[in-house]
């Protein structure tokens, strides 16, 4: 879901690798009474393209700090139909320091 590759559908079909079903479909069984939380990390570099010579991460400025892929991100994630659909699913956003 990186840079352009981010987009809203990519955002509503999530993959979890460790085989948990997803908990944009995973249902809360009456009869079991089972519902389980997931945490799943979406790691993400939304923000605005740096100017060269400046931003970036250890040794300073890359392609990617540089791009435009950074804004495209903050536009997906900021997009009110992600919001409200994560809102109606019942997933919560937070930051990690949150955990």
């Amino acid at each position: 879901t990186m840079g352009k590759n981010m987009s809203v559908s990519n955002l509503k079909q999530p993959s979890l690798d460790d085989g948990v079903t997803s908990p944009l479909i995973q249902s809360n069984d009456a009869a079991t009474d089972s519902y389980r939380p997931v945490t799943a990390e979406l790691m993400v570099h939304p923000g605005y393209p740096s100017q060269p010579h400046q931003g970036g991460c250890g040794e300073g400025p890359d392609d990617f700090s540089q791009s435009t892929d950074r804004l495209h991100e903050l536009n997906t994630l900021r997009d009110p139909l992600v919001l409200n659909y994560y809102r109606q699913q019942g997933i919560l956003l937070c930051a990690f320091k949150d955990f």
